[in-house]
């Protein structure tokens, strides 16, 4: 691996950029969504500046994943050696992004970062760059009108009616521990700020103890993390990105790719997976080899039960909640979306419209006016769990050892 000279890289005064070889590679062991393969491997990170004055430097890494056809690439750049990832890097073509292919064969990635942009007169002879590999899988939610609501349970608040939402991605799991502490430290480092450090059972468990304002920071971290426009802002211009706090209720910039929550009806459309009129995901009975919750067969005739806390999971302390992925799949492959947790939504809590809007965000909301939890968790008995029943908690509570969230992106 070759570095180098920095006074290669310093040019003159007008194009001095200061960008030192840079050799790095990390690979993650406990990726976004959890598998039951290999993480993705990067290797041979080599970074050089093009030819002067170019502005413009080559960023080639190595990328192979044993059980997987595309990984979530992303590139964090330091100027002090490594000890903080704050340079402003997010000009970047290239091998990068959400979905860059991957298989079991190693192949050169290129990325073109314009460090200009980014970086302009500076000058750093401790340069590093880092490029992050994540298996971050999630599914395309195909668009289309469904029927939202309950028509089985007599839910006076989820009326059946008709809803169009376009096509999204959603996480194939929710965010777990290691995908939040990931984020978590790249977001403090690059200004963000937290109500709570949130919590979880392990790495592969999902994050809960999360406020719905932290959610929405951490959306915004991972869009800029990755590459991707954040898509919540403090400004009705779009100008300023939100970086967490209270103070307002933030603007949604609906042309954004990055992450987000999802709406009320994405979530309710990607719960269904496919299927119709439906009690839960996958038919009209639940017990608890399908999902983590509590069980009451005495209430409940569609709970078979047993009764109580899910008996694979209560061997340690409370919470009680699952490994991501523990259960199968929904027809639309997402894990969860009955028990474990709830998940936050977008939308702030009220009553449907009739006829629904296309792609509705719920009512106009205020400063903590209660936003929408769905899917039930492992505390709460199964009537939670349906794809229908709707709740609300206060945005700014982070103290819900049942409550996380997964998230989303416009196709």
């Amino acid at each position: 691996m070759a570095i180098r000279s920095a006074k290669a890289f310093a040019g003159k005064a007008l194009s001095a950029l200061g960008l030192a070889a840079v050799m790095g590679a990390l690979s993650l062991a406990t990726p976004f969504a959890a598998r039951a393969g290999l993480p993705p491997v990067v290797t041979n990170v080599i970074a050089s500046q093009q030819a002067l004055p170019s502005k413009y430097v080559d960023i080639y890494y190595t990328l192979s994943d044993p059980d997987s056809l595309s990984a979530s690439i992303s590139i964090l750049v330091s100027s002090n050696s490594g000890v903080t990832w704050t340079v402003p890097a997010t000009s970047f073509t290239g091998d990068i992004g959400a979905a860059v292919s991957d298989n079991a064969t190693p192949t050169v990635k290129h990325v073109i970062w314009n460090a200009g942009a980014d970086f302009n007169g500076q000058f750093s002879t401790t340069c590093r760059v880092r490029v992050i590999a994540n298996d971050d899988n999630y599914n395309l939610i195909p668009g289309g009108s469904f029927s939202m609501g309950d028509s089985l349970d007599g839910e006076a608040d989820a009326p059946v009616h008709a809803v169009y939402v376009n096509s999204f991605y959603m996480d194939s799991n929710l965010v777990t521990g290691a995908g939040w502490t990931l984020v978590f430290n790249y977001a403090l480092t690059n200004g963000y700020s937290f109500d709570s450090t949130g919590g979880s059972q392990g790495l592969n468990y999902p994050e809960e103890l999360i406020s719905w304002y932290d959610a929405v920071a951490w959306c915004n971290a991972r869009s800029q993390m990755l590459g991707a426009t954040p898509v919540y802002y403090v400004d009705a211009t779009l100008t300023n990105v939100f970086m967490g706090g209270q103070a307002s209720v933030p603007y949604v910039n609906t042309n954004a790719n990055g992450y987000r929550l999802p709406t009320e009806a994405e979530w309710e459309k990607a719960a269904r997976g496919g299927l119709v009129g439906l009690r839960f995901p996958w038919g009209n009975t639940i017990n608890e080899s399908q999902a983590n919750y509590y069980g009451n067969t005495t209430t409940y005739s569609f709970d078979l039960g047993p009764n109580g806390y899910n008996t694979n999971f209560t061997g340690g302390s409370q919470p009680y909640t699952s490994p991501v992925g523990y259960f199968a799949p929904n027809g639309y492959g997402l894990y969860d979306m009955a028990g474990n947790v709830y998940e936050w939504c977008l939308d702030v809590y009220g009553n449907y419209p009739i006829p629904s809007p296309n792609n509705y965000q719920g009512p106009a909301g205020v400063v903590h006016t209660g936003r929408v939890i769905r899917g039930g968790s492992w505390n709460l008995y199964s009537a939670t769990c349906t794809c229908a029943v709707r709740a609300n908690i206060d945005p700014t509570v982070a103290s819900f050892p049942n409550l996380g969230f997964r998230c989303v992106r416009s196709y």
